[in-house]
């Protein structure tokens, strides 16, 4: 059995998932809470494998109480339940450490599903989460004043498939600067591959490949 807990502001709501889980072999419900006040005042009383979390509740947002959560029960996986589904929402809780993003009008079966997939160490997005958080990563906000102008000429011929020798030739530079150039080109735009670098880029408009 799969020791759960809920919280969750919505009493209809809330009861409506307690009774759903209650229903499924595999979940055990140990307790529900309006807000994160009350699941902290229970703290080492409960070992849950498994926690549905409400992203906004009346004393606390997601990212917040992702972080109160994680060290209350480190070894717990973490389900965001919720109604919204804006991109900063969803990358701030998945940056703080959820295992999983769930819309409320997710159907009951799918839930269940989505839950069991968290369980078992997987992490899930719902289609329409994930689709906005797709989006979100494919337009890069790497602004071109970011790199110096060095760095510019650097990834550019990075992008045409030239060697760091052949790079220091063209810019009549060492092939040691030229390495040195690169790895802070890496750190700025948080890559560790030219592929990443230069997809980065052409996404971004830094660059266009020829």
């Amino acid at each position: 059995m799969i020791d759960v807990i809920i919280i969750e502001d919505n009493r209809n709501v809330q009861e409506a998932l307690g009774a759903l889980l209650q229903k499924q072999g595999d979940f055990h419900p140990l307790a529900a809470y309006f807000d994160l006040q009350s699941a902290r005042s229970e703290k080492n009383k409960l070992n849950p494998a498994l926690i549905i979390l409400d992203l906004a509740l009346p004393d606390s947002r997601g990212p917040e109480s992702i972080a109160v959560l994680r060290e209350m029960y480190p070894l717990a996986r973490i389900a965001i339940y919720t109604a919204y589904e804006n991109e900063a929402d969803i990358i701030a809780c998945v940056i703080a450490g959820a295992n999983g993003y769930i819309m409320k009008d997710t159907p009951y079966e799918r839930l269940i599903s989505e839950l069991l997939v968290i369980y078992q160490g997987g992490s899930t997005l719902t289609p329409r989460v994930a689709e906005k958080l797709l989006k979100q990563l494919e337009t890069p906000k790497l602004a071109e004043t970011t790199l110096t102008d060095r760095e510019l000429e650097v990834l550019n011929l990075i992008s045409l498939g030239l060697k760091y020798e052949d790079i220091a030739e063209e810019l009549g530079i060492s092939a040691h600067t030229v390495r040195h150039h690169i790895e802070k080109i890496y750190k700025k735009m948080n890559v560790n591959s030219r592929g990443q670098a230069v997809a980065q880029a052409v996404r971004a408009g830094i660059i266009q490949l020829k």
